[in-house]
C-alpha cells in the first residue's frame, strides 16, 4: 500500500514540475529509442535463427583451391553426390544452382532467376509450397518431366493468385513446364555474398543432373548444403569433410592438382559475417548514448534529491525507515524510466520503419528486422537497469539522511562529495561523447576515401541492362552476331548514345565464374592453383567505360575466328606473370596441359577493374572476345552525352521492337550498383553520425547543467566577490575555467580510450588509420569549442549577479 502511496506522490510531484519531468523523459526516450531501434536489427540480423527447419545445423561448403585461387561456396555435383554416399556426421545434403531464364506468361516475355534445385532442396529447408506440391525424386533425373514452381510474388502478379493456375504450362526458355506448386509468401533463400550463381528465385525447377555427361571437377557451379546429424558438432563436421576431400584428392587429378581443401560454415554465420563487425560497432555505441542519457538524468535526479533533502528529513524525523525513503526517491525514476522507454519504443518502431523503406543494401535478413518478445525484453531489462543507473545516487542521498542536518542546512545545497560525483559523471559523459566522436570521424573520412576510389572505370553517363534472347530463334552463334549487329547499328542511330558495348557480367553484379590459369611449370603443373575473374566483352568495351588500357589494343572484328585465342589481361595478372617484360604478346597458359590449344596471346593490358568490391582488387582478371562465342544473356553498355535515366524508355522501345521475344532486366545506371555497393559504409556512417550528435547534445547538457547547478549554488559567493571589486569578467572566467577542467579531463580520457579502441573499428576503415591524427584533432578542436560554448551561458549568469540583492537575501 506504502508504495502505491508513494508512486502516486511522486505523479503529483513530477506534474508540478513539467520542465523537469518533460527533459527527463525525452533525454531517456532518445537513449532507449536509439538502442531498441539497433538492438532490433541485431537481433534480426545476428541472434534470430534462420526460418528454416533446424537451421542451426545447416551449413554451407566452400571449395578453396590454394592461395590466389578459387575460395568460394561452390561445389561440382559430383564431388556433393559423393558428400551424401560417404559422410556419418551429416544426415542430409542438397544442391542448387541458378541462371536467368526467359519466361513467357501470356504474350509479355519475362528475364526472370531460376532456381535449379535437387529434388529435397524445399524438404530439406523445411518449406510447404503455400499451393500445390513439390519436386518428386523420380522428377529429379536427366531427362525428367519438366515441372516448375513459382514464388508466391509471381503467382500474384503475374497468375493473378488464381488456384486454378496450378497446372497451367509456363514456356521456360522455350520449353514447356508443368507447375506443380507455389511457395509460401514469407519464404526466402537467404545465401552468403559470395554464393555463385545460385541467388533467390521466382521460378524453380528440377536441377536434372546428367551423371554421365558433366565438365570436370574443377568446374564449380553448383552451392551445395549440409545439415549435422542431431547431437553432432560443426567441428566434427569439419574433421570429417577434410577426411573425405583427401580421399577425393587422390580419386581425382584435378583435385589433387588444385589441392582441394574444404570448408564447412554454418550458414547463418556465412550469410551475417559481412555485417557482424558494424552492427557490434553501432551496438556498443548506442550503449554509450544510453549510459550518457542515464548520467544526464542521474545529475537532474541528484539536483532533484537535494531540492527535497528537507522534505525526506521531515519523513525520517517522523518515523519512515529506510526502506520507505528508498522507495520515495526511487518513485519518480520508476515513472520518468516506463515512460521514457515507452516514448524509446514509439521512436524506435518509427526508426525502423523508415530503415525497412530504405532497404539499405547489404544488409542481409532485413526482413527478418520487426520488434518482437525479444526486443520488449530486451527494453524492459534495459529500463530497470537505466532506473538503478540513474536512481541510485538521490536513492542513497535519501536513505543516508540525517534528519537534524538537513533541516538546519539551506534548502538544495549539495555536499563536496555531491558535486565531486556530479562532475565525474560530466567527465564520463563528455569522455564517451569524444569516442563516439573520434569513430564518427574516422567513418566520415573512411566513406569519403571511398567515394572518391578510382573503380577502374568511368560511371557517369553509363546505362545497362541485363539482356536475354529466345532460345528457339538464335540457337547458333551467328544468329546471335547477326542480332549483336543489328542491336549495335540501331542504337548508334541514337544522337545521344556515344558509344555501344557488350559484356557477360557488369562490375558489381555478383560473383561471376572463375578463369584458372599457369604461367610457369610449378602453377601449370598445380592446375587451378591461381585463377582469374573471367568476362567476355565485345570490341570497345574498355573504351565505353572509360578503362584504361595500358598497352596493346582492345579486341577488334578479326577476333572472331575461335581458333586464334586472344584474351586481354589486367596489370595485376601481368605483374604476376610477365614481371618485367612486354605481356603484350606473350602467351598465358588458360587450359589444363593435357589440351593441345592451351595457351592464348596477350593482346591488351588493361588496368584493374574492381569488379567486386571497391575497397580492393579481389582476383586478376581475363577478358576473352565475346563474339568467338557469343551467349544468348548478356549485359548492354551504353555511354550517353545525356541523363541515362531519361534515355532508358527509348532504349527499351528500341530493343523491343529488334526482338519482340527478348527479356529484358535492370535498364538502369551503371551509378546505381556503384551507389549499391556504398550502402552498407553510409548506413553505418549515418546511424553513427546521428548517434555522435545525441550524444555530443546530451554531454552539453550535461556541462551546462552543473555549471548552471554550480552558479546557482554560488550566487551568494558570486555577490560576495562582485561587492568586494571582482569584475563580471572576472566571474565569467572563473566559471569558464570550472568548465574548462572539466573539458580537459573528459577530453583526455576520450581521446586515450578511442586510442585504446582503435583495433575494434579498423576492419570497417579504408585508407584511414584508427589513430588518424586529423579526425582526432579535428574531434578534439569541436568538442572544446562546443562545449565553451555550452560553459558560456552560466558564466554569463554569473556575471550579473546582484550583489545587493543577494546580500539582502541572505
Amino acid at each position: 500500500m506504502h508504495a502505491i502511496d508513494d508512486l502516486r506522490h511522486a505523479v503529483r510531484s513530477l506534474r508540478r514540475t513539467p520542465g523537469f519531468t518533460l527533459v527527463a523523459v525525452l533525454t531517456l526516450a532518445l537513449g532507449m529509442g536509439a538502442t531498441t531501434a539497433i538492438f532490433t536489427v541485431v537481433n534480426g540480423v545476428l541472434l534470430r535463427p534462420l526460418p528454416y527447419r533446424h537451421s542451426e545445423r545447416i551449413a554451407t561448403i566452400w571449395h578453396d583451391f590454394g592461395d590466389g585461387a578459387q575460395s568460394l561456396p561452390a561445389i561440382h555435383q559430383l564431388d556433393l553426390y559423393d558428400y551424401a554416399d560417404r559422410s556419418q556426421v551429416f544426415e542430409e545434403f542438397t544442391i542448387a544452382t541458378g541462371r536467368e531464364a526467359i519466361v513467357r506468361i501470356g504474350e509479355e516475355p519475362v528475364l526472370l532467376r531460376q532456381g535449379r534445385v535437387g529434388w529435397n532442396f524445399f524438404r530439406f529447408f523445411g518449406i510447404e509450397p503455400a499451393a500445390g506440391r513439390q519436386i518428386r525424386s523420380e522428377e529429379d533425373v536427366a531427362g525428367g518431366p519438366a515441372v516448375a514452381l513459382v514464388s508466391h510474388q509471381l503467382w500474384e502478379t503475374r497468375l493473378g493468385a488464381d488456384p486454378a493456375a496450378l497446372g497451367r504450362t509456363l514456356l521456360i526458355d522455350g520449353r514447356e513446364h508443368d507447375l506443380i506448386g507455389v511457395l509460401p509468401e514469407d519464404f526466402r533463400l537467404r545465401l552468403p555474398a559470395e554464393a555463385f550463381r545460385l541467388t533467390h528465385s521466382d521460378v524453380w525447377v528440377p536441377v536434372q543432373v546428367d551423371r554421365r555427361r558433366v565438365p570436370p571437377r574443377n568446374y564449380t557451379g553448383y552451392t551445395g548444403f549440409a545439415r549435422l546429424a542431431e547431437g553432432r558438432t560443426f567441428a566434427e563436421g569439419q574433421e570429417e569433410m577434410e577426411a573425405l576431400a583427401a580421399g577425393l584428392r587422390r580419386e581425382h587429378p584435378e583435385h589433387e592438382a588444385s589441392n582441394l581443401k574444404v570448408r564447412i560454415v554454418p550458414l547463418h554465420q556465412d550469410i551475417v559475417k559481412p555485417v557482424r563487425g558494424a552492427l557490434a560497432l553501432l551496438l556498443g555505441a548506442v550503449f554509450l548514448v544510453l549510459l550518457i542519457a542515464c548520467a544526464n538524468l542521474a545529475n537532474l535526479f541528484m539536483v532533484r534529491g537535494n531540492s527535497r533533502a528537507r522534505e525526506l528529513a521531515v519523513r525520517s524525523a517522523l518515523g519512515a525507515g529506510r526502506r520507505r525513503l528508498a522507495m520515495v526517491a526511487l518513485s519518480e525514476g520508476i515513472l520518468v524510466a516506463l515512460a521514457g522507454t515507452v516514448l524509446g519504443l514509439v521512436l524506435a518502431s518509427g526508426g525502423l520503419r523508415l530503415l525497412l523503406a530504405i532497404r539499405p543494401a547489404g544488409l542481409p535478413l532485413l526482413e527478418s528486422v520487426r520488434i518482437d518478445a525479444a526486443v520488449l525484453a530486451f527494453s524492459a531489462l534495459a529500463c530497470v537497469l537505466s532506473v538503478l543507473v540513474f536512481s541510485a545516487v538521490p536513492v542513497l542521498q535519501g536513505v543516508r539522511t540525517d534528519s537534524s542536518e538537513s533541516l538546519r542546512e539551506r534548502s538544495g545545497s549539495a555536499t563536496r562529495s555531491q558535486r565531486s560525483f556530479r562532475n565525474a559523471l560530466v567527465v564520463g559523459e563528455l569522455a564517451l561523447s569524444v569516442v563516439l566522436l573520434i569513430a564518427t570521424g574516422l567513418l566520415i573520412r573512411s566513406f569519403g576515401a571511398l567515394v572518391e576510389v578510382d573503380p577502374g572505370y568511368q560511371t557517369r553517363g553509363l546505362l545497362t541492362a541485363r539482356v536475354s534472347l529466345p532460345a528457339g530463334q538464335y540457337r547458333s552463334p551467328e544468329s546471335r552476331l547477326a542480332f549483336l549487329d543489328s542491336l549495335q547499328a540501331s542504337l548508334a542511330r541514337f544522337g545521344e548514345v556515344e558509344s555501344v558495348a557488350v559484356v557477360s557480367q557488369l562490375p558489381l553484379a555478383g560473383s561471376g565464374p572463375l578463369q584458372p590459369f599457369a604461367y610457369d611449370e610449378d602453377s601449370a603443373r598445380e592446375w587451378e592453383s591461381v585463377t582469374a575473374d573471367q568476362r567476355q566483352v565485345t570490341p570497345g568495351f574498355f573504351r565505353t567505360i572509360g578503362a584504361t588500357l595500358l598497352a596493346g589494343r582492345e579486341f577488334d572484328t578479326s577476333d572472331i575466328d575461335g581458333r586464334r585465342r586472344v584474351i586481354i589481361i589486367d596489370d595485376r595478372l601481368a605483374e604476376l606473370a610477365f614481371a618485367g617484360r612486354d605481356a603484350v604478346g606473350a602467351r598465358l597458359q588458360i587450359e589444363p596441359s593435357h589440351v593441345e590449344n592451351r595457351f592464348a596471346e596477350v593482346v591488351g593490358v588493361v588496368r584493374h577493374l574492381r569488379l567486386h568490391d571497391l575497397t580492393r582488387p579481389i582476383h586478376h582478371q581475363i577478358y576473352f572476345p565475346f563474339l568467338q562465342s557469343p551467349g544468348r544473356n548478356f549485359s548492354l553498355v551504353l555511354r550517353t552525352s545525356v541523363d541515362p535515366e531519361a534515355l532508358a524508355p527509348r532504349v527499351r522501345t528500341e530493343l523491343q521492337s529488334l526482338e519482340p521475344d527478348m527479356a529484358l532486366a535492370n535498364l538502369s545506371p551503371l551509378e546505381r550498383l556503384v551507389t549499391a555497393a556504398r550502402g552498407r559504409a553510409r548506413l553505418t556512417l549515418l546511424l553513427m553520425s546521428g548517434f555522435g550528435v545525441v550524444a555530443t547534445l546530451l554531454a552539453l547538457i550535461g556541462v551546462y547543467g552543473v555549471l548552471a547547478y554550480s552558479v546557482s549554488q554560488r550566487r551568494h559567493e558570486m555577490g560576495v566577490r562582485m561587492a568586494l571589486g571582482a569584475s563580471p569578467g572576472r566571474l565569467r572566467r572563473l566559471v569558464l575555467c570550472q568548465g574548462a577542467l572539466l573539458l580537459g579531463a573528459g577530453l583526455g580520457c576520450g581521446l586515450l580510450v578511442a586510442l585504446g579502441f582503435g583495433n575494434w573499428i579498423a576492419g570497417l576503415l579504408f585508407e584511414v588509420e584508427p589513430s588518424d591524427p586529423a579526425t582526432f584533432l579535428t574531434v578534439a578542436v569541436l568538442s572544446a569549442v562546443t562545449t565553451l560554448v555550452a560553459c558560456w551561458l552560466p558564466a554569463w549568469r554569473a556575471s550579473r549577479v546582484d550583489p545587493n540583492a543577494v546580500l539582502r537575501m541572505e
